[in-house]
C-alpha cells in the first residue's frame, strides 16, 4: 500500500489565472490523485523476461517492475527501505526481489521479507510501496493508487480481434498535449496530409461536433461527400479510433489481406513526469483467418521503431528537414508527425490567452479541459467524482463510404 499523501496544488504552469493544474501528476498532486484512481499500463508483456526486473517511471514515481520465474508481473517501489539502493537492479527469487545491497527482500505488497545481516522480527516493521498488476492485451497495468483497486476495464471487441499489437513508446512532452489531441480532429487534416491516413480524401474539411458520453467524450467528422468519422475519449486518458481498411496506405508496397484490414486503436497517454510521457497502444487488427507469424513479427518490428521517428522528428524540429519530409524518411509517419507539432508547442505548452487563441474548431479541445475542471476540482473539495463507463456498443468510425 502506499503511505496516504496530501493533496498538494502546485501553481499551473503556463496556464490563465485561477485554471485547476491538469500538467503535474507526482505523488501528492491533484491530478497525479486523480489518475492513480485509475488502471494504467505502464510496459508491454512481451518484452518482461521471467526472472528480470526494470526501472519504470510513472507519474514521477520510481517503479521496480519485474516477472517471477512462474511468469507472474509484480511492480514496487523501486527503493529499498534499508540505504535507497534501486531494487530493479537485484535478483529476482520467486515472487521475491532482493536488493543487491545488502540483501533486504521484500514481497509484491511491499513487505519486507528477509534482511540477511538482522535480527530475526526486524524485517516485520519495514514496508515499501506494493502496487497490483495485471496482464491484458499484451500490456501490464498497474494501480498505483490508495485502497482497493477498482474493477478493471475490459474491451470485448479486441478480445475478440484475431490479433492485438501492444506498443509502447516515450513522447518527450507534458502528457495533456498528447490527451488534448484525442478530440482534435481538426489536425488530421493538416497534420497527416501526408500519411497512412491520406486516404481518408483529407483536401475535404469537415464539419466537427463534440459531444458528451458516459465514457467521456465524442467527436464526430461530417464530410460534404457524406462520410463520417467518429473518435472517443474515455476518462482519464484513454483515446480510441478505428482506421478503415479503405484508409490504409502502404507506400511503395502492395498490400495482402492481413494488411487490408480493419485496425481499431485503443490508446493511452501515461505521464512519465511532467515533461514525458508514455503513449500506450493496443491495436485490434480484424482480418479473415489466423494472421501469420511474418505478420505478427512485422508488427512487433513496427513497435520496435519508434527510436527513428523520435530522430526524424528531433530533426525538423531543428530546422534540419522540412515537414514533408517525414513521409519518406521513417515508418512511423504519424507519429513523428504528432511529435513535431506536439514538441513544438514547448515541453509545456503555454495555454495563457494572448498567446494560445482557440477557435470554433477548437470544441474538443474545451471540452476535455473542462471535464478535467469538473473533475479535479471535485476532488479538491471532497465532493464525489464521475463513474465512467464505456457503453456497450460505443465504438469509433473509420471515415470510409
Amino acid at each position: 500500500m502506499n503511505e496516504q499523501v496530501a493533496i498538494q496544488t502546485p501553481p499551473p504552469p503556463l496556464t490563465d489565472p485561477g485554471t485547476i493544474d491538469y500538467i503535474h501528476t507526482g505523488p501528492g498532486t491533484l491530478a497525479g490523485t486523480y489518475l492513480r484512481l485509475f488502471w494504467q499500463p505502464i510496459y508491454v508483456s512481451r518484452k518482461l523476461e521471467a526472472g528480470r526486473a526494470v526501472p519504470l517511471t510513472i507519474m514521477n514515481q520510481k517503479l521496480a517492475l519485474y516477472r517471477s520465474q512462474d511468469g507472474k508481473v509484480h511492480c514496487v517501489e523501486n527503493r529499498c527501505a534499508h540505504r535507497g539502493a534501486l531494487l530493479s537492479t537485484g535478483w529476482v527469487e520467486g515472487d521475491v526481489i532482493r536488493c543487491p545491497f545488502h540483501g533486504w527482500a521484500f514481497g509484491p505488497d511491499g513487505q519486507c521479507v528477509h534482511q540477511p545481516l538482522e535480527a530475526a522480527g526486524y524485517a516485520k516493521n519495514i514496508r515499501i510501496g506494493g502496487y497490483p498488476t495485471r496482464e491484458y492485451l499484451g500490456l501490464v497495468f498497474a494501480y498505483l493508487g490508495e485502497g482497493e483497486p477498482p474493477e478493471f476495464p475490459t474491451y470485448p471487441e479486441w478480445e475478440n480481434a484475431k490479433f492485438v499489437s501492444a506498443q509502447i513508446d516515450t513522447r518527450p512532452c507534458n502528457w495533456f498535449q498528447n490527451v488534448e489531441n484525442f478530440q482534435d480532429e481538426g489536425h488530421v487534416f493538416f497534420t497527416h496530409r501526408r500519411s497512412a491516413f491520406e486516404d481518408l480524401d483529407l483536401t475535404q474539411i469537415p464539419k466537427i461536433k463534440t459531444e458528451k458520453t458516459p465514457w467521456g467524450l465524442s467527436q464526430t467528422s461530417l464530410f460534404p461527400d457524406g462520410r463520417c468519422r467518429a473518435t472517443l475519449f474515455g476518462m482519464p486518458n484513454i483515446g480510441m479510433f478505428a482506421v478503415h481498411p479503405d484508409n490504409i496506405k502502404r507506400q511503395g508496397e502492395e498490400r495482402n489481406a492481413e494488411e487490408s484490414a480493419w485496425q481499431m486503436f485503443l490508446d493511452y497517454r501515461v505521464p512519465v513526469d511532467d515533461e514525458s510521457h508514455l503513449q500506450v497502444h493496443a491495436i485490434a487488427v480484424f482480418i479473415d483467418g489466423e494472421p501469420s507469424e511474418d505478420y505478427k513479427k512485422r508488427w512487433e518490428d513496427f513497435s520496435d521503431a519508434e527510436a527513428e521517428a523520435h530522430e526524424v522528428a528531433a530533426k525538423v524540429l531543428s530546422g534540419e528537414l522540412p515537414y514533408d519530409a517525414i513521409a519518406e524518411k521513417c515508418h512511423h509517419v504519424p507519429l513523428a508527425q504528432d511529435e513535431v507539432v506536439q514538441v513544438g508547442q514547448g515541453v509545456i505548452a503555454d495555454r495563457r490567452r494572448g498567446i494560445e487563441n482557440l477557435g470554433a474548431s477548437d470544441t474538443g479541445i474545451v471540452a476535455i479541459r473542462r471535464l478535467y475542471t469538473e473533475e479535479l476540482t471535485a476532488l479538491a473539495e471532497g465532493r464525489p467524482l464521475r463513474t465512467w463507463e464505456r457503453p456497450e456498443g460505443l465504438l469509433p468510425l473509420g471515415g470510409a463510404e
